[in-house]
């Protein structure tokens, strides 16, 4: 008799894990221990979640806070990672510049004007044509009309130049000087202590046409870290030499017959054709 007695207490315990099994029971009140278990869960999943984000973004296209794409097509070098601008030194001059660029002009045989007259003559064989002012290049009123003239190549890269800044930021450049004459120079070192002199090998490269000057004043600084980023390839490819200048603001320019592409007539006015400008924006871009 005691020993059915016993077993009723244990069956009785079989019955209750049977109809409230272990895991209803740890969600009772009764059982502090386990009720963080959900929290726990839920915060684990919320971590996958947001370790999960960046990919599913991608993956639906959603911009990112500085796409690549939204800045300029010529400036991509010029931002960093978080999109703040780098602006590339400045292109100083030197004395070994300014021998090259005579030292071109002598390879390439151009003459230096040496007056009005020789100036004139010049322009009527073409070998000066007048500098492409435009809504996108500007030319500094006080340059005298008959001194307005460059070489056909350097006027090309100037058309080319003043297309893709004002493409960019919807401004002119300036030009404030191109072609001089030896009588002109020899006036300018006696009121300009940073004139170039006016013969020998370090005379201003202004003399044989190659050469213009664009000013600095009135630029912002992303425009000049435009333009620095524009020149320097152009440098490093021996088309142009590039003498930045801080006492007169300005970036003095040598422009050589090889920044032309190949097949282009150097003697083009690029002002009456434009066709070819682009086709030598192209090559200059690239």
């Amino acid at each position: 008799m005691m020993r059915a007695n016993a077993t009723i207490p244990a069956l009785l315990a079989l019955a209750l894990l049977y109809f409230f099994p272990v895991d209803s029971l740890a969600k009772s009140p009764h059982h502090p221990t386990h009720t963080t278990a959900p929290t726990h869960k839920k915060h684990s999943a919320s971590k996958r979640n947001r370790t999960q984000l960046p990919p599913t973004r991608r993956t639906i296209g959603a911009p990112a806070p500085k796409p690549a794409h939204s800045t300029p097509v010529m400036l991509p070098a010029l931002y960093n990672k978080r999109g703040r601008l780098v602006v590339p030194p400045p292109l100083k001059g030197s004395h070994e510049i300014l021998v090259h660029q005579n030292q071109v002009a002598d390879r390439d045989g151009l003459d230096r004007v040496q007056n009005d007259e020789d100036l004139f003559d010049m322009r009527s064989q073409h070998l000066l044509v007048s500098l492409p002012g435009s809504n996108a290049l500007q030319i500094d009123e006080r340059l005298p009309a008959n001194r307005r003239y460059c070489r056909p190549w350097t006027a090309q890269f100037l058309a080319n130049l003043a297309r893709a800044h004002y493409a960019h930021f919807h401004t002119p450049l300036q030009i404030n000087s191109a072609v001089r004459t030896t009588e002109f120079q020899q006036h300018l070192i006696h009121i300009n202590g940073n004139a170039a002199p006016a013969e020998g090998d370090t005379a201003s490269p202004h003399l044989t046409g190659q050469a213009i000057d664009i000013a600095k004043h009135g630029l912002s600084l992303t425009e000049i870290a435009w333009l620095r980023g524009y020149l320097l390839p152009l440098v490093q490819e021996g088309k142009v030499d590039v003498e930045e200048e801080f006492q007169q603001a300005c970036f003095h320019i040598s422009v050589y017959k090889e920044y032309l592409p190949l097949g282009v007539d150097p003697s083009l006015n690029p002002t009456t054709s434009r066709r070819s400008a682009t086709t030598a924006l192209a090559a200059a871009i690239h």
